[in-house]
């Protein structure tokens, strides 16, 4: 936590092994260029915390608080995020940045936000929720869509082709030039109760 009239503590180009969210304190600090592998910040703080350029691999990130932080060209590679808020990240004036591949983002939330420079190769969504963003050609590769709710989302591009498990409202969401595969899209079109043969 940053006190009156100090300046944050400032993280560059360094590497954490191992260590725990009480070993390194992020709420509110700068940290750039840095590598957190098998690290376990489960219910970190990351309050008014700007992360750039920052890689994550095979780190507990689970109930992140993320309030107001700045998240600017960061990696999470084999990472588990579950039940973190995204929504509660900082969006002004620069408009989040981050690439997930092979991650647990089951039970997270997404909501009002412009998810255009995210990415999500591989990764499992275990009844998580994207309502209301902006996911124009949003790379969903290899994802595990079980159970995840779309909700009034400009899907306009979003690629779903090798993704699987998802079922959402094609009237609840913007779809046109959504990039799909059968068979995993022919369960778009049942939800919108069209009957195949």
């Amino acid at each position: 936590m940053t006190r009156p009239g100090l300046e944050p503590r400032r993280y560059t180009d360094q590497r954490f092994v191992g260590i725990s969210a009480s070993e390194l304190p992020l709420e509110g600090s700068i940290v750039i260029g840095c590598e957190f592998a098998s690290c376990d910040l489960t219910e970190a703080s990351l309050k008014r915390a700007n992360l750039s350029e920052c890689r994550f691999v095979g780190c507990e990130l689970a109930m992140c608080d993320l309030t107001d932080a700045v998240f600017q060209s960061l990696e999470f590679s084999t990472c588990r995020l579950t039940g973190t808020h995204f929504e509660t990240l900082s969006q002004l004036p620069i408009v989040p940045s981050a690439k997930f591949d092979e991650c647990d983002l089951s039970y997270t939330s997404f909501a009002r936000m412009d998810l255009r420079e995210f990415a999500f190769t591989s990764c499992r969504f275990l009844e998580a929720e994207f309502s209301g963003c902006d996911l124009r050609a949003v790379d969903f590769s290899g994802s595990d869509l079980t159970r995840c709710v779309f909700a009034r989302n400009d899907m306009r591009g979003t690629d779903l082709r090798t993704a699987r498990g998802y079922v959402f409202s094609l009237q609840r969401n913007e779809v046109r030039g959504l990039r799909a595969r059968l068979p995993e899209a022919a369960a778009l079109l049942l939800a919108a109760g069209v009957e195949l043969d």
